[in-house]
């Protein structure tokens, strides 16, 4: 019997976890088993005749054969090259993964300028040596180590998940220390002192009949509102449509990020990720918000604005409001208001801030905002300390 096995002796428990037989061990996802040998020399096997191990039984009489002569698996996928793996990685990214172009744009960027053609061994020969001297021979900031460090194991894991390798080569590489950034958020007092500015710029807006200044206001207004309410990225706020608030449901559809692509034709993207994508509860209250500021445009321009129009879109150019403008002036209410000058990305830290001050689980948190796991939303959050979330806001509507 010809056995296919991989050489590796380290087991991965992230991916596999032990069975209640020695030596014997199990794909967590994909429930297929693994066998550690050590006689006539230290290996795994995964594989029988190219064939993954699916029943206990054939693990068992594999690992109880001394008689099993192992040869080494010579299939073309053991074999290949770094670089050609990647590019089926990227590859997987946008079909499988269906990640967003800023993403893959980062993903190829770190690739291009400090990974490719650093590792000319085949992959399954990669060992943790290599990655740290190839950590340390780059020269740039810790914090793109730590972005090529973040990259090499994203790949590494799906090449674990294709079954390339057993054991990521990267698995106990740690990051470089670094002093983190201070999170930067509204309290409740700025967020209301915010709100309260923008009312009064509108209605001395109305009185002088400044239209033009009365719609950037009111545009400001309704941007802050859905950020702060919705917890979503700003291209995600950025791609709403008006037909995304569904008043019977009383519910927000996030589906599309903008896409920053700029030799792209379409102006939506896909969110940052596949799971991003998302139906989140929201309030009659935003609903309304979100309504009259439709209807306040019907008005006040001669725009015909439609129900499947983006929300943040400039008619004259016949295309999405940009970053810059959007940015521009939110940033001079900031002043204004005389409150900390925060991006408009920090609305979605001070949502999360105020649900937790609130005592919300982080768990139904990482759900709303669109984080891919709950681990992502904790390494973010989890150090917020108790006494912080208690002098951050309260929920939404008061202070709409």
């Amino acid at each position: 019997m010809k056995i296919l096995m991989k050489g590796r002796v380290i087991v991965d428990l992230k991916t596999y976890e032990k069975t209640r037989y020695q030596n014997i061990y199990r794909h967590k996802k994909n429930k297929n088993y693994m066998i550690m040998i050590s006689k006539p020399s230290k290996t795994s096997i995964s594989r029988i005749d190219g064939k993954k191990i699916e029943k206990l039984e054939d693990a068992l009489k594999i690992r109880d054969n001394p008689k099993i002569k192992f040869q080494k698996g010579n299939e073309a996928m053991y074999k290949e090259n770094f670089d050609d793996v990647w590019e089926k990685y990227i590859e997987a990214c946008v079909v499988e993964k269906r990640l967003a172009y800023n993403t893959l744009t980062r993903k190829n960027k770190t690739y291009n300028k400090y990974i490719k053609g650093e590792f000319p061994k085949r992959l399954s020969k990669i060992v943790q040596k290599d990655i740290i001297d190839h950590l340390k021979s780059i020269k740039c900031s810790d914090k793109q180590k730590n972005q090529v460090l973040k990259e090499l194991k994203a790949f590494f894991n799906w090449c674990i998940g294709k079954e390339y390798i057993i054991m990521s080569p990267i698995i106990n590489i740690k990051p470089i220390k670094q002093a983190k950034v201070e999170m930067r958020y509204w309290t409740p007092e700025e967020l209301k002192r915010f709100l309260e500015c923008l009312e009064n710029a509108i209605i001395w807006a109305k009185e002088n009949n400044y239209i033009k200044k009365l719609i950037k206001i009111r545009r400001v207004k309704i941007f802050t509102l859905i950020e702060f309410c919705l917890g979503d990225r700003v291209g995600e706020t950025r791609a709403l449509r008006y037909i995304s608030f569904d008043e019977l449901t009383t519910t927000a559809e996030i589906n599309h990020s903008i896409n920053y692509d700029r030799k792209s034709d379409d102006f939506l993207s896909l969110t940052k990720t596949y799971q991003s994508q998302r139906v989140v509860d929201v309030t009659d209250r935003l609903i309304y918000e979100v309504n009259d500021y439709k209807q306040f445009l019907k008005d006040n321009t001669k725009y015909k604005v439609s129900n499947n129009d983006l929300i943040f879109f400039n008619y004259e150019r016949n295309a999405p409001l940009s970053d810059t403008t959007l940015r521009k002036d939110f940033h001079e209410y900031c002043e204004k208001a005389n409150v900390k000058k925060i991006r408009m990305y920090d609305l979605r830290h001070t949502y999360v801030a105020t649900m937790m001050s609130e005592g919300k689980e982080l768990y139904h948190i990482s759900s709303r905002i669109g984080h891919n796991s709950y681990s992502t939303t904790v390494d973010k959050y989890g150090h917020l300390s108790n006494k912080t979330r208690k002098e951050i806001a309260k929920i939404t509507d008061k202070y709409i």
